[in-house]
């Protein structure tokens, strides 16, 4: 190999490790904008559920009767 082609061979190597590092970053940002996401749709869902009331009677309401 002469001197020419082992500087390309390093400048290839080279931009694709830094293309890599580009990916890697785009990946984990990506990551962490959907673990934000989640994060505020169920502090969302926690809050904006509505409570139920529980019975008086507990007997009630346990059955439903379905005629076909």
């Amino acid at each position: 190999m002469d001197v020419a082609s082992l500087a390309s061979f390093s400048t290839q190597l080279s931009q694709a490790q830094l293309q890599q590092q580009v990916q890697i970053s785009t990946l984990k940002s990506a990551q962490d904008m959907a673990a934000a996401s989640v994060l505020q749709l169920l502090d969302s869902v926690a809050t904006s559920s509505p409570v139920t009331a529980t019975s008086a009677n507990p007997n009630l309401g346990g059955q439903i009767d379905i005629r076909v």
